[in-house]
Parts: C-alpha cells; structure tokens; sequence
C-alpha cells in the first residue's frame, strides 16, 4: 500500500470479506499523529488474542501519518487504513470506524495511548461467562503528559474482582461513582454499539462516556480490576480542552442533562448526580491549570455565594494554598465519591502490589 492509495477515499483498496466471522475489530482515529501511532499498533497487534483487524481511520492528517500508515500495513495485514478527504473530528472517525468494522466485539482506541499485555484475553475471558453484557472493561494508568504525573484510574473501583454488573447492579454503583467505565480498556458488542447508533458528536469529548453509560445500564456490564491501558493526556488533548473553556463546557453539561432527563435508560435521580460530578471535574482540572482557571471555577464549579466568595479567594491566593482551598470546597460541596470506597481501593491495590512483587 503507498501513501498515494491513502490519500483518496475512493482509491483506498477493498479488502475481501474473511471467509469465517471476525471476533475482534479495533477501531483508532487518527489525526496528526503519524509519530506515536505505530506504538499503538503495535500493541494492539502484540495482544493475545490479537484483533482480526485494525481499523485507523485517519481525519486528513497534515503530519507524515498517511506515509507511517502505509509502512505500517505492510508490516500488519490485519490493518486497513480509512483515509477521509476532510477533517470531521474524532467523534466522526469513530464513527467511521464502527461502521467499517466487521468483528462481533469491537474496540475503540486512541492514537497516542498503548495497551497493556492482557488485556484482551482478561475482558474476553470475562465475557465468555457472561455474553449478555453489553461489554467489559478494567482499569487504566493515566500519564499526564504536561506534569508528568501517573496514576491509576478508576479512584474507585466498581468490584474488586472481576464480576459481571447487572443493569440494576451499574444502577447502584453509579449513585456512588461514576466514571470507572473507561473506554480506552473496554470490548463492546459491536451490535447493541450499533443499535445505540454509535457516538453522539454533539457531546464532544464525552460522547464515548455517554454511550457507554447508557449501554451498562441498559445491558449490564464486566469490569475487572486488571490494568489494560496507559491513557496519555495533555493539556491540548480534545478532553483538555473542552474541559478548559467555560462556554463548551457548560454547554456539554446541559446537553448531556437533557439528553438524561429525556432517556429512560438513565434513572430520574442520575442528572442531578452527574451534574455534581462534572462540576467537581472540570473544576479539578482547573486547580490543576497553571495558572488555575479562573473562568471555569467561577463560571462552572461556582454555585451559591459561599461558594463562589470561596473559589474567588482560592484564586486570588494561588499557589498550593489556594489550589487545596479550592480542591478542598470542591469536594465538600459536590461529593464526587465515596471517601469509604477511595481507601478501599487504595488498599486492595496495595495489597495486589505486595502480592506481586
């Protein structure tokens, strides 16, 4: 395959139908990052049991990424690059690729993260025992790549071994935390993926979050406390940003409401769960910021008037002082989890440490 066969999306060669079903199809969008993306392949296709195919959608990439691509399929057969005449973002390439894709179970990767060893065979061998799941997913190690600092996500894990989580079952986990589906680790039943209709690009970089939640707590999940990926963040990444900007963020926030409030996949009580949480968020990532982000506290995390005369003060002061004065309103007034269910966590992953090493 040349760069000129991924240049036109008419030129892009036909594969031909595998004559068995394919299990496993990974799905990555790509734009502009032709010098991290082979790492990516390459720890898809290290996987046992490996994907039966590679589906890179790439977003009209200006870097060499049509070029490293090409060398790429070369050296992997299993890979087919989708090359799109114009940028659509990267809810659009997913999209793509969900499309494209012909595996029972498929996989949404990104770019610049890698996969751990295992993590196919720990979320197939889960879903072996339980096939009514909507899909199965584990834990992940976050590298920011601004700080340098690693930790491990979820704070709180739903179960402490691997376990299938009834509709009913998700239901009550969320009352207490909410973000432990992490789509970079999870193997999703392409047909129910499908019949919610893939990813909604009008919640932006939630959209994968969304759908997710709304699939497990229509269907039920897996989740196993195995580490499957390392998620690689900075400040320029799609999540980042949104997060940063007052007007995208609360604009995200009041259209993942509504959509909630209208779908009776979600219960009555979760907008009002969620809404705490987000705000707790992306007023996290702006203590984080440096300098902390001003507008975002004030005009997202803010709520009543000792909260923003709190948060005004936080961000006057600076420094580490006023990052854990406003860190610390944050979590008092929004109660993103359960203090009880962090030291759990914190001590069973001590304790498999120990037990490891």
């Amino acid at each position: 395959m040349t760069t000129r066969d991924l240049n036109s999306e008419a030129e892009i060669p036909r594969v031909v139908p595998s004559p068995r079903p394919l299990r496993l199809s990974a799905i990555i969008p790509n734009y502009n990052h032709g010098a991290v993306i082979g790492e990516a392949i390459r720890a898809l296709a290290a996987q046992v049991p490996a994907p039966d195919e590679i589906v890179v959608v790439d977003d009209a990439s200006r870097d060499d990424s049509l070029s490293v691509l090409a060398e790429l399929a070369a050296e992997f057969p299993t890979l087919r690059v989708i090359a799109l005449p114009a940028n659509g973002g990267a809810i659009a390439a997913l999209n793509r690729g969900l499309l494209e894709s012909r595996g029972t179970y498929v996989y949404f990767g990104a770019a610049d993260d890698v996969t751990c060893p295992g993590l196919f065979a720990a979320m197939f061998g889960i879903l072996a025992a339980h096939p009514q799941a909507a899909f199965a997913c584990c834990e992940g190690a976050v590298q920011d790549l601004d700080t340098g600092a690693t930790s491990l996500r979820p704070p709180v894990r739903p179960a402490y071994s691997a376990c299938f989580l009834s509709p009913a079952a998700v239901a009550e986990r969320f009352r207490r935390i909410d973000n432990w589906i992490l789509t970079g680790t999870a193997v999703v039943r392409r047909d129910l993926m499908t019949q919610n209709g893939g990813f909604d690009g009008t919640f932006g970089a939630f959209a994968d979050a969304y759908a997710m939640r709304r699939l497990a707590l229509l269907h039920g999940c897996c989740f196993a406390p195995h580490l499957g990926m390392v998620w690689r963040i900075n400040s320029q990444g799609l999540s980042r940003q949104q997060a940063g900007d007052p007007v995208v963020s609360l604009a995200t926030l009041e259209t993942a409401l509504a959509h909630m409030r209208a779908d009776p996949a979600f219960p009555a009580w979760y907008p009002a769960v969620f809404a705490r949480r987000w705000r707790f968020g992306v007023g996290r990532i702006a203590v984080a910021s440096e300098p902390m982000n001003a507008a975002i506290l004030m005009q997202v995390s803010a709520r009543g008037v000792i909260g923003r005369t709190v948060l005004r003060i936080a961000t006057t002061i600076g420094g580490r002082a006023g990052r854990l004065l406003a860190l610390g309103w944050l979590t008092l007034r929004e109660r993103p989890t359960s203090l009880t269910g962090l030291m759990k966590t914190f001590v069973s992953r001590r304790r498999a440490h120990r037990m490891i090493g």
